[in-house]
């Protein structure tokens, strides 16, 4: 199959740091005041704290942990990546308040942000074309949750592209060099000298790169597991997939029904509820993106975890037509008109929460999907990637010295499990309210249909929670002295859980909405 221009690695000099020293704030070299072009602003940094990071991995985690760990007065030691350049994988995102209240604290992105984010509304249909609710925004942008916000404005959408571009480019502005073609083969620490290191592989002898801490931001099936956990995390499947995709919004547009429907349309993003299967649709000025999630039993063939757009759109429309015969007749059109080879099916797997993300001595740590992995439709994964960052960041610089970052890992750990352990309950709140929907109760409220973004979610501020923990952390550490995190659902009484247990309550029929305590609003 022919290929969309997607997936594939871009120019790995683009973002070299002499290339962006000196350069306009955004990507289209936007004027500034009069016609002059705007400065670059690099936020200040922290005093040195002599600690020297490397990072392996430049997704988004990775890089805002370069960011982070730079504004913080740390040593990035380098940024390891194994593909041979950038990546645009992916199409359209959800990034959360709690994540990007940090952009305050960087000019040039709070800038770009603003400018590329796509103020998009939300509306509810079922997927034969009954309206259930809208136009609307998601709840962290209700009315009420706007006026003591720290940071940018969040659109409802975000194009993952523009924003990963974005990261490179701060991180270039930085001094910092990707270093690309770089696989890491493994993992290892030495407690004695204080160091954690990574073996490279390499086709003669090894590449060995150490440093004070190594930050695993390799997604999936990271080697830092085996140093960590001693294997690879089993996943379990949801029985569920999705098929997604972005391409240019002219290629839908020349199908009449498409137009009839969409050519007049401001930025929107749809979700069409089925039986068992739900498709969101997402209408922008340049782009259309759509991912449909449908049940395992009506799709042919397997799905992978890889992100090789190989599905042709007709097999997404008669995984459409097999679940139910009655879409909408734009909807299936808009589906059709996808570029052959732009379409990714990936599986919807989940996997149990491991409590350690460090290594024993605590001098390689994880953070983003090498930590916790979230479905790609829970719209909270690149949210805590980003979290991590912030937080890890922020404990090793109050760790305050190389000797001691171990116990900055340490604390991040203690301050993050529990909270994402939270977060990733609420992707099967949200799985089971697009794909087991309570029709009954949604048609008496309609509004009930909407996306659950929780307010001890979007309304933290993970850097301003690590300053604020990070002394009884540490007391809690060392002395053994009782400690309570803050970062989850109010009266919430935390426990540990497995995804098989969750999925015994639903195949009893229960809803794990119903299930959680506390205040999970």
């Amino acid at each position: 199959m022919t290929h969309f221009p997607v997936n594939i690695a871009s120019d790995k000099q683009e973002f070299d740091p002499e290339r962006w020293a000196k350069t306009p704030t955004t990507e289209s070299s936007v004027n500034g005041e009069n016609g002059t072009a705007p400065t670059s602003g690099l936020p200040s940094r922290h005093p040195s704290t002599g600690i020297s990071v490397l990072i392996v991995g430049a997704g988004m985690g990775g890089l805002m942990t370069a960011l982070e760990c730079w504004r913080k007065g740390h040593d990035v030691a380098g940024i390891l990546e194994r593909s041979e350049g950038p990546v645009y994988s992916g199409d359209i995102i959800v990034m959360q308040p709690s994540a990007v209240s940090i952009i305050r604290h960087w000019p040039d992105m709070l800038h770009d942000m603003k400018a590329e984010q796509v103020h998009a509304v939300v509306s509810y249909e079922t997927h034969d074309g009954r309206h259930i609710y809208g136009p609307t925004v998601p709840s962290f942008n209700d009315p009420e949750h706007l006026e003591t916000r720290k940071g940018p404005f969040v659109a409802p959408a975000q194009v993952r592209r523009k924003f990963y571009r974005m990261l490179l480019r701060q991180v270039a502005r930085c001094g910092l060099r990707v270093e690309y073609g770089k696989t890491v083969k493994s993992y290892f620490e030495d407690e004695k000298d204080g160091k954690g290191g990574v073996i490279i592989a390499t086709t003669g002898e090894a590449e060995v790169r150490v440093a004070d801490i190594v930050v695993a931001a390799d997604g999936l099936k990271s080697p830092s597991e085996i140093l960590i956990a001693g294997q690879h995390v089993p996943p379990r499947s949801s029985g569920l997939s999705i098929y997604r995709t972005a391409f240019p919004k002219d290629l839908a547009m020349q199908n009449e029904l498409v137009r009839k429907r969409w050519s007049d349309s401001p930025p929107i993003w749809e979700y069409w509820l089925g039986p068992g299967m739900y498709l969101g649709v997402f209408v922008g000025d340049d782009i259309i993106s759509f991912g449909f999630t449908p049940r395992d039993d009506i799709v042919e063939g397997t799905a992978t975890e890889s992100w090789e757009p190989d599905t042709d759109p007709e097999t997404v429309a008669q995984a459409m037509l097999s679940g139910a015969g009655d879409w909408d007749p734009a909807v299936l059109a808009l589906i059709r008109s996808a570029p052959k080879g732009a379409i990714v099916h990936w599986p919807l797997l989940w996997r149990d929460l491991r409590r350690e993300w460090t290594s024993p001595a605590g001098r390689v740590v994880q953070v983003g999907d090498s930590a916790h992995s979230f479905i790609p439709t829970s719209g909270n994964g690149g949210s805590q990637a980003l979290e991590d960052a912030i937080t890890l960041a922020t404990c090793l610089q109050l760790a305050g010295s190389s000797q001691r970052a171990y116990l900055g890992t340490k604390i991040y750990n203690l301050l993050r499990y529990e909270r994402v352990s939270c977060a990733q309950k609420m992707s099967f709140v949200n799985s089971q309210l697009k794909t087991g929907t309570d029709w009954d109760a949604i048609w008496k409220d309609p509004a009930k249909i909407r996306t659950r973004f929780p307010k001890w979610i979007f309304q933290h501020d993970p850097e301003a929670y690590a300053y604020e923990k990070f002394g009884e952390a540490f007391a809690h550490l060392l002395d053994g002295r009782e400690f309570v995190n803050t970062n989850y659902p109010p009266g919430h009484e935390f426990r540990a859980w497995t995804v098989e247990e969750v999925w015994r309550n639903i195949a009893d029929g229960k809803r794990v909405e119903d299930l959680l305590d506390g205040d999970w609003s």
